[in-house]
């Protein structure tokens, strides 16, 4: 090897090195914009999700009172169990009845999921009804709501029962 060959790879070595710590090392400025830019972002949705949580809503449970599906029986009784025992009011909307056919529809229409049970909405003073989720969701509430409040108090995005139904009322005034 000559030395002219190895002071060129020497050379092109560092031109290489640098480039490197040029693309890792971020532009300051720019870095700092985006962030404020997502902080701000976030604020935004976080403050809008505050305000939907505090509103006064009435809680609506689409359920089947003839679901042959054991799982689907067995998600609803236990829902309706966790809302009592929460002393949570709620309206039940029964998917069989045939009076209640109007209504089932629409919260299917809003949900987008058919003969799906259990399913539920909150319906603001407004008119407005949001779908909440499925006993899924309400698993992940109740699950949340058992970590260690230190936890919570860190973590003000996660949802727990108590945020999510603490607005809930049995009728607006």
């Amino acid at each position: 090897m000559n030395k002219k060959s190895s002071t060129a790879r020497h050379h092109l070595s560092n031109i290489d090195q640098k480039n490197e710590a040029a693309a890792t090392t971020p532009n300051r400025s720019r870095v700092s914009s985006r962030k404020a830019w997502l902080v701000g972002r976030y604020r935004e949705y976080r403050n809008a999700q505050i305000r939907l949580v505090k509103e006064q809503k009435k809680l609506v449970c689409l359920i089947s009172q003839g679901c042959h599906n054991r799982t689907q029986e067995t998600n609803q009784s236990v829902a309706l169990r966790w809302f009592d025992a929460k002393q949570i009011p709620y309206t039940i909307v029964d998917g069989m009845d045939p009076n209640q056919r109007q209504r089932r529809n629409e919260l299917f229409d809003i949900s987008g999921l058919r003969g799906n049970y259990p399913q539920f909405f909150f319906e603001y003073q407004n008119g407005t009804i949001k779908y909440l989720g499925n006993f899924s969701t309400l698993e992940r509430l109740n699950e949340s709501s058992h970590l260690p409040s230190e936890v919570l108090s860190r973590h003000v995005e996660i949802e727990t029962f108590d945020k999510v139904f603490g607005s809930v009322v049995n009728s607006f005034i």
